[in-house]
C-alpha cells in the first residue's frame, strides 16, 4: 500500500508554506552526473541546505528518492529521474512544500475527479458535468495544484498511475498521471456504482492510500435509521416508515391526511408518488414525462393493486406529507450545500429555495421546478413576513447539525453533502433527506457566475488542506468585487 503523507508539524520544528515554482525537465547531460536536479536556492537559504542530499519527492500517491542540490528558483530535474514522477511539464508554476524533518519534498497536490467513464456530446467529454471538471482543473492550476478527470477504467490493482484529462490552453489534454492524493468520487450512476466490478476497482483505490470521497450513494431509509435514534435529529424527521407492504401504507394514511412514497435510492424526485385521502376517495398523483398524472380510487384495495407492481420493483419508504409553505402557487423546500472548508469543518456553501410547478408533488429542479437564494425564495412565499428571518436563521444551522450528525454515524469519507429541508406554514423546520451526489449540472446554478462556482472553490481548498498545502488568504475584495461575491454564492 503506498500512503501519501500529510506533514504534521513537531515541536520546534521550522515548516514553511509552499511556495509556487515551475517544474523543469532537463536532458541528463544538462546536469552532473552525481546528481539527479536541483531545487530553489530560497528553500536551501530558509534550511541552511548545502550540498547535494538525497530527498524524497512526493507527487500525488508516488514517491522517490533522489539526489538534489540548491542552484536554480524552480525545481529541475533530470529526464531519466523525473520520469517515475510522470510530471506534466510545460504547464503553470506548480506548489512546492519541504518537509525539514524528513527531507521529503511534495509537489502538488493532485486532485482526481473519479468518474463511471466519459460520455461525450455536445456538452463535452464528460457529459453535464464537463463544466464542473473544467473548473476543477482551472481552480486547481491557479493555486499550484493539478485537477484532472479519469475514468474507473484506469484504477488497477497492477499499476500506481492512470490516464486522466486536464484542461489546459482551452482545451481538455489527455496525459499520464500518477494515482492522486485525492479523489473526488463523481460516479454519477447508483446502478454503475453498485456493480460488483466497480467496487472492485474502488476497493483498490482505497487501498492504495490517499484520500477518497464522497463515499457512495446514500439510501434514504438508513439515513433515517441513523439520524432517528439521534435527539438531536429526530426531532426534524417527518414520521416515516418502510414499505413492507399494503398493510404498512394503509397505517400510514389513516394516521396522516396524506403521504409520499419514495424509492429508497431515487434521486432527482423521480418516482416519487403522492396519495392522500380526500372526499372520501384516494387521490394517487405521480410524475411522468408529459407532467403530473393524478387518478382517483373509491377504495384501498383498488389504489393498492395499481401501486403493488411499481413497489414490488425497488425498495421504498412512506413519508408523512406536510403542509408545505408555497412560492407563486408551486411547491417550495430548500437545498443546502454543506461542503468541508480550506480547515476541514463544515460550511454552509449556499442554500436556494426550490418551487416546484403548480401542477408538480415535487420542487426538484430535474422535474421543471426553478431556483432562488434562500433569503429571495422566502420573500416570494406564503410564509409570514414575520418568521422570514427566524426560519432562515433555522434552516443553516440544521443543515450544519445534521451534516455533523450524519458524519458521527456513517462510515466513510463525505466532503459535500445536499442537504433537503422543508418549512410548513407554521414555520416548522423539517429534514426531508440527506443527497451525497448534489448535482453538478449548469441549471443547478441559481445564478450566473464569473470564475469558478463557490462549490468547486470548496472541494479544491479542502484537497489542498488534507494534502498539507496552505491556502493563502485572498486579498481584499472591492466593494463591487463584493456585490459580485455575494451573487456566486447563490451558485453551487
Amino acid at each position: 500500500m503506498i500512503h501519501a503523507h500529510v506533514h504534521r508539524k513537531r515541536k520546534g520544528e521550522r515548516v514553511m508554506s509552499q511556495l509556487l515554482t515551475r517544474v523543469q525537465r532537463v536532458s541528463d547531460q544538462q546536469l552532473p552526473q552525481t546528481i539527479d536536479g536541483l531545487f530553489p536556492e530560497s528553500i536551501a537559504r530558509q534550511y541552511g541546505l548545502r550540498g547535494s542530499q538525497t530527498y524524497e519527492i512526493v507527487y500525488g500517491l508516488t514517491r522517490t528518492r533522489m539526489t538534489l542540490a540548491p542552484g536554480t528558483t524552480s525545481l529541475t530535474l533530470k529526464e531519466s529521474a523525473a520520469r517515475p514522477l510522470h510530471l506534466a511539464f510545460g504547464m503553470a508554476k506548480l506548489g512546492l512544500r519541504f518537509e525539514p524533518g524528513e527531507k521529503r519534498f511534495v509537489i502538488g497536490p493532485l486532485v482526481g475527479v473519479l468518474i463511471a467513464g466519459m460520455s461525450p456530446g455536445p456538452e463535452g467529454p464528460f457529459g453535464n458535468i464537463t463544466d464542473f471538471c473544467r473548473e476543477v482543473s482551472q481552480t486547481c492550476r491557479t493555486r499550484g495544484g493539478i485537477g484532472f478527470v479519469y475514468t474507473l477504467s484506469e484504477v488497477s490493482a497492477e499499476t500506481n498511475k492512470l490516464e486522466g484529462w486536464t484542461y489546459r490552453d482551452g482545451r481538455w489534454v489527455k496525459q499520464l498521471f500518477p494515482l492522486p492524493y485525492c479523489s473526488y468520487n463523481r460516479i454519477g450512476s447508483r446502478r454503475i456504482e453498485r456493480k460488483e466490478e466497480t467496487q472492485t476497482r474502488l476497493s483498490i483505490l482505497k487501498q492504495k492510500g490517499g484520500l477518497f470521497f464522497n463515499e457512495q450513494f446514500l439510501d434514504k431509509w438508513l439515513i433515517h435509521q441513523k439520524l432517528a435514534v439521534n435527539s438531536d435529529a429526530s426531532h426534524l424527521l417527518p414520521h416515516t416508515t418502510l414499505y413492507t407492504g399494503a398493510s404498512a401504507l394503509q397505517a400510514m394514511l389513516t394516521r396522516h391526511s396524506y403521504v409520499y412514497v419514495k424509492p429508497s435510492s431515487g434521486s432527482l424526485g423521480r418516482g416519487i408518488i403522492r396519495i392522500a385521502w380526500k372526499n372520501n376517495e384516494y387521490i394517487c398523483q405521480y410524475e411522468t414525462i408529459n407532467g403530473a398524472a393524478t387518478r382517483h380510487f373509491r377504495t384501498f384495495a383498488a389504489l393498492h393493486q395499481m401501486l403493488r407492481p411499481r413497489l414490488a420493483k425497488h425498495s421504498y419508504l412512506i413519508q408523512q406529507g406536510l403542509h408545505l409553505i408555497r412560492s407563486h402557487g408551486g411547491l417550495l423546500d430548500f437545498r443546502a450545500l454543506v461542503q468541508k472548508d480550506r480547515t476541514g469543518k463544515w460550511a454552509i456553501t449556499s442554500i436556494v429555495g426550490r418551487t416546484g410547478t403548480r401542477q408538480s408533488i415535487v420542487s426538484n429542479v430535474a422535474r421543471g421546478g426553478t431556483m432562488l437564494p434562500l433569503v429571495r425564495a422566502l420573500a416570494t412565499s406564503t410564509l409570514p413576513t414575520s418568521m422570514h428571518a427566524t426560519v432562515a436563521s433555522t434552516i443553516r444551522r440544521q443543515a450544519l447539525t445534521v451534516a455533523h450528525l450524519f458524519e458521527q454515524s456513517m462510515g466513510g469519507h463525505y466532503a459535500e453533502l445536499g442537504i433537503d429541508i422543508a418549512v410548513e406554514r407554521t414555520g416548522r423546520v423539517w429534514l426531508l433527506e440527506v443527497n451525497s451526489k448534489p448535482s453538478k449540472t449548469n441549471d443547478a446554478v441559481a445564478s450566473t457566475t464569473s470564475g469558478p462556482r463557490p462549490s468547486v472553490v470548496r472541494i479544491v481548498d479542502y484537497c489542498f488542506y488534507r494534502n498539507g498545502f496552505t491556502v493563502l488568504p485572498r486579498k481584499k475584495k472591492s466593494t463591487a468585487s463584493k456585490r459580485s461575491i455575494q451573487k456566486r454564492r447563490t451558485s453551487q
